[in-house]
């Protein structure tokens, strides 16, 4: 039966799991990987668009979020251990503690009126280390201070320097799914669908998956009441997409600029 000789994982520990232990089960085990063209064509584009177009009364902006995950180099993954101290430590020493959540106290997602943008670190998950941002607006940097800026940047820097991090030159960044290999990050908005609409938006997305597009019925907020209309919420995101696909998304969307 094949193992990893580093941390002691079996291959039906991950088959039943899903999940690596360590760096170097990425390259033992074998698992799908992820075949994307880089560019979606252009007649899906105009399709997408002009259903966007037509249908712009009955969709509904919730949500944007991004997520990025992390886990710790030379380090067992949080199958074996979350090592919350040590992710703990690498934060506060980085200057990122004032913006760390363990995953109990992580500020809760409701859909209420005006809701304020969030961001911040939180431990405890699948992965040791992982950062999100919820925002609310369809142009969430738009009205950004400088100072706020700097600190978005100095996160970047934070999450892709590569001396912190579990990371193999033939994949990137390692997380502890095989579905979040590469860049480490999930986007993803939520929209309200009124019931008319619901099908024929599906059925142009569900031909978008190929390019790593997702979707379905978000499991915390099925149904909303926007003022005397009942609405759908649905979950579209994407993983580890080139740049150039989720922009071409997102203008579709009216959301261009966002991230």
């Amino acid at each position: 039966m094949r193992f990893c000789r580093f941390c002691g994982a079996k291959e039906i520990q991950f088959r039943k799991s899903g999940k690596f232990g360590c760096v170097h089960c990425a390259q033992i085990f074998n698992y799908p990987k992820p075949n994307r063209r880089i560019k979606i064509p252009e007649n899906q584009i105009q399709t997408l668009e002009s259903f966007i177009k037509e249908n712009l009364s009955s969709l509904t902006l919730f949500s944007l979020r991004t997520r990025i995950t992390r886990n710790l180099k030379s380090s067992l993954f949080p199958f074996y251990d979350p090592l919350l101290d040590k992710s703990k430590q690498l934060l506060v020493e980085s200057g990122f503690g004032s913006q760390l959540y363990l995953d109990t106290n992580l500020p809760s997602l409701h859909l209420e009126e005006n809701p304020e943008p969030r961001m911040g670190f939180y431990l405890g998950s699948e992965d040791h280390i992982r950062w999100e941002e919820i925002s609310f607006h369809p142009y969430p940097n738009r009205n950004q201070t400088l100072v706020q800026k700097k600190e978005k940047i100095s996160i970047f820097r934070f999450l892709f320097q590569k001396s912190h991090w579990a990371e193999l030159p033939e994949i990137g960044f390692v997380s502890s799914c095989p579905t979040n290999l590469g860049a480490g990050r999930r986007d993803s908005i939520l929209l309200g669908l009124t019931p008319e609409v619901v099908s024929e938006f599906f059925s142009i997305l569900q031909t978008l998956s190929e390019f790593g597009i997702e979707f379905a019925p978000s499991t915390d907020y099925r149904i909303r009441n926007i003022g005397k209309d009942r609405v759908l919420v649905v979950k579209i995101s994407w993983k580890n997409v080139l740049a150039v696909q989720k922009r071409q998304f997102y203008k579709i969307l009216g959301l261009l600029g966002s991230y």
